[in-house]
C-alpha cells in the first residue's frame, strides 16, 4: 500500500478527487473538434472549456495554449483545483493530444481522436498518485463523428493510499458519455472505501446510465430517462460528533421527461430497500421500502424552451464573469414574466405520486395532486399583483392529498422523529383530521376556491 507522507494534518486528496470529477466533466461536456476548424475556432472552444471549469467553483483555467499540426494537435490547460482565494489550491495541467480525421490516426472514422491526460503539476505528488494507481494511467478518450457528435471512454484504474491514518481504496472507475442530437451515458463503480480512525464509509455496486434525445440543435430540453442504483452505503464511527452507525441498501434514483401532444412531462423517482440508523440518545430506526416518486405534467413546451434558452443565456454570463451578477435586461424579464404566465396558463400539475415507508408495524402513505385551474386568466398584470400577496394565489389552486398508516405504524414513527407528536395523535382523531378505517388512519385533505376541508370537514379561514 502506498504511503502518503508528505500531506499536512488533514488529507486533501480526497477533495482533489472531487476536483478531478468536477474537470473531467467539463472536459466530456465541451470538446469538440474536427480536423477542418481553424485556429481560431479551436481558441473559442478553448474558452468555452475555460468558463465551464471556472463555473463549477472547484476549479479556474489559469492559462492555455494550443498548437496545431497538419495530422495532429495539441491543447494544454493549467487549471487550479480549489475556490479561488481559499489556501491549499493545487495546479493540474490538462492535455488534449488531437489527431485530425478523417481517419485519425488510422485508428477509427471520424473528424478526431482526443486523448486528454490530466496530471499534477507537482511531480512529488504525481508519483504519489501514480503509485496509488499502481502505475497504471487513467483514460480518457474521445472520438469526434463525422456529423460533430462526440464519444467519450473513461477508465479509472483501482488505487489505493494511506494518509494520517486513513486508508482509502477502490475498484476500478469505468464510463462512456456520448453526445449529439441522441446523447447516452454509463458509469461502474464497484467499491469505494474508507477506513480511519474517526469511522469508516464503503459504498459499492455503483451503476448509472441515462439517454436523451433532443428535436434540433436548438432543443435545450430533449426528453429521455436516467437511472442510478447504488448496491449498498454503510458507515460506522465509535466516537466524536459523527459517532453512529447508518446503512443504506438497492438505491435507485431516477428521472424520466416525455412530449405529449406538445406538453412536457418529467417524472422523478427514489426508491430505498432498506435505510437503518442509530444515533447517540437515540433508538435504532429501520425502514424498508421507502419511496419518494413525483411528476410534473402537462408543461407546455413552447414556453418551457424559450425559458430555458433565457436561462441558459443568462448562465453564458455567469460562466464568462462567475463573480459578477448576470445583467437582465428590461426586454429578457418581461420575456420571462410572458413565459412563466404561458406555462401557468397551461395549468401544469404537480403530483405526489408515492411517499411512503414500510414500519414492522405497516406501511405508511402519502399520495397527493396541486392543479391550478384559476391561472386560465392569469396575465402579466395578475401574476405581478399575486407576487405581492402569495397567499391570494392560493385561490387559483386546487389541492388534493391523501394519507393512510396503520395506527401502530404511525406511533412508532412518531416516537421516533417526533415524541412530542404522539401525545397530539388521539386529540387529532377526535377532532375528525383522521378517522379510522379498520386498523388504519385515515387523512382524506382538499383545497379548491380557497377553502379547504379534511375528511369532509370544513376547515376554518380561507383566501
Amino acid at each position: 500500500m502506498t504511503r502518503l507522507k508528505d500531506s499536512p494534518r488533514r488529507s486533501g486528496l480526497p477533495a482533489l478527487g472531487i476536483g478531478l470529477l468536477v474537470v473531467l466533466g467539463a472536459l466530456a461536456g465541451a470538446t469538440a473538434y474536427t480536423g477542418s476548424q481553424t485556429v481560431q475556432t479551436q481558441e473559442d472552444l478553448a474558452s468555452t472549456l475555460k468558463a465551464q471549469v471556472n463555473a463549477s467553483g472547484y476549479a479556474r483555467v489559469t492559462s492555455s495554449t494550443y498548437q496545431r499540426g497538419f495530422l495532429s494537435s495539441t491543447q494544454v490547460l493549467n487549471v487550479m483545483l480549489g475556490k479561488e482565494g481559499e489556501a491549499g489550491s493545487v495546479p493540474i495541467i490538462i492535455t488534449n493530444r488531437i489527431q485530425h480525421g478523417p481517419l485519425p490516426g488510422f485508428k477509427t472514422v471520424g473528424n478526431a481522436l482526443i486523448d486528454t491526460e490530466v496530471k499534477f503539476a507537482d511531480a512529488a505528488l504525481q508519483k504519489k498518485v501514480e503509485e496509488a494507481l499502481g502505475g497504471q494511467q487513467p483514460v480518457i478518450r474521445t472520438v469526434v463523428g463525422l456529423d460533430g457528435s462526440t464519444n467519450t471512454h473513461f477508465e479509472v484504474p483501482k488505487g489505493q493510499f494511506s494518509d494520517q491514518g486513513a486508508a482509502i481504496t477502490w475498484q476500478p472507475l469505468t464510463g462512456d458519455v456520448s453526445n449529439g442530437l441522441s446523447a447516452s451515458s454509463r458509469i461502474d463503480w464497484p467499491e469505494f472505501k474508507v477506513t480511519s480512525p474517526e469511522g469508516n464509509l464503503t459504498f459499492s455496486g455503483l451503476s448509472g446510465s441515462g439517454t436523451t434525445r433532443k428535436q434540433n440543435a436548438d432543443d435545450l430540453l430533449g426528453v429521455g430517462d436516467q437511472t442510478m442504483t447504488l448496491k449498498s452505503l454503510t458507515y460506522s464511527s465509535t466516537s466524536g460528533e459523527a459517532k453512529g452507525n447508518f446503512t443504506l441498501s438497492d438505491l435507485k434514483a431516477g428521472g424520466k421527461s416525455t412530449l405529449d401532444g406538445g406538453f412536457y412531462n418529467a417524472a422523478l423517482l427514489y426508491d430505498i430497500g432498506q435505510l437503518a440508523l442509530e444515533m447517540p440518545g437515540s433508538s435504532a430506526q429501520n425502514y424498508k421500502n421507502v419511496q419518494l416518486h413525483l411528476s410534473m405534467n402537462h408543461l407546455s413546451r413552447e414556453p418551457l424552451s424559450r425559458l430555458a434558452k433565457t436561462f441558459s443565456e443568462l448562465g453564458k454570463q455567469s460562466q464568462a464573469n462567475p463573480n459578477q451578477t448576470p445583467d437582465v435586461s428590461d426586454a429578457q424579464q418581461k420575456a420571462m414574466l410572458d413565459d412563466a404566465v404561458a406555462l401557468l396558463k397551461s395549468q401544469p400539475v404537480l403530483s405526489v405520486d408515492r411517499v411512503s415507508l414500510t414500519q414492522p408495524s405497516g406501511e405508511i402513505v402519502l399520495t397527493g395532486k396541486a392543479e391550478l385551474p384559476g391561472a386560465a386568466e392569469l396575465s402579466s398584470e395578475n401574476v405581478e399583483m399575486l407576487s405581492a400577496s402569495p397567499l391570494a394565489a392560493l385561490g387559483l389552486a386546487k389541492l388534493q392529498a391523501q394519507f393512510k398508516a396503520p395506527e401502530a405504524a404511525l406511533r412508532e414513527l412518531l416516537t421516533n422523529l417526533a415524541p412530542e407528536a404522539v401525545q397530539n395523535l388521539d386529540g387529532m382523531i377526535q377532532a375528525g383530521m383522521l378517522k379510522r378505517e379498520g386498523t388504519l388512519l385515515v387523512s382524506d385533505m382538499a383545497f379548491e376556491s380557497g377553502a379547504g376541508t379534511v375528511n369532509g370537514q370544513a376547515l376554518g379561514g380561507g383566501f
